[in-house]
């Protein structure tokens, strides 16, 4: 299974075929070449490859659940 956090383009590179996304705490590279997403708009990525771009509304409300699931699992632990 794989999961997909959202995150944030902020600069592209190699002609856009590369973007620089930011995750809140660190930023990574991923593959553009599918979506072509442009700086600002909020993205999927799975295997450094971006998948998606999602409104700001959807990767907020993402964010959101994957904070609550980390507060169930550190509850469980």
């Amino acid at each position: 299974m794989c999961l997909a956090y959202p995150g944030k383009v902020v600069e592209l590179k190699n002609k856009g075929a590369v973007a620089l996304v930011d995750y809140g705490n660190q930023q990574r590279e991923a593959s553009n070449v599918l979506m072509h997403a442009k700086p600002g708009q909020w993205v999927l990525v799975q295997q450094k490859v971006i998948v998606q771009t999602l409104s700001k509304k959807e990767a907020l409300e993402s964010l959101d659940a994957w904070s609550e699931a980390a507060k169930e699992e550190t509850k469980e632990s």
